[in-house]
């Protein structure tokens, strides 16, 4: 059965038809959904950062890398308290 990548990840395989030090050592299609592209360029100065993780797994006997694709983590603002707040 022909492996399918979930939405927004993609598999790293290793490429077997390396013959020079400039080709690749792993190779793999990255599927991204249209809503998270269109989320990262309209959240993105130029250039678009894309937050990716990875993992070693074997699929099917073959050892490969799953790779994730997100869109960057941002930090929560903390809310600002007013100095009238302030018991003192």
């Amino acid at each position: 059965m022909a492996y399918i990548p979930k939405p927004n990840s993609c598999t790293m395989w290793p490429y077997d038809y390396k013959k020079a030090d400039h080709h690749p050592d792993i190779k793999g299609d990255l599927m991204i959904e249209k809503s998270l592209l269109q989320a990262l360029i309209s959240k993105s100065e130029d250039p678009v950062k894309i937050s990716i993780a990875g993992w070693r797994q074997k699929i099917n006997g073959k050892d490969c890398v799953y790779v994730q694709v997100s869109e960057p983590y941002v930090k929560p603002k903390e809310p600002e308290v007013p100095d009238e707040d302030v018991p003192f």
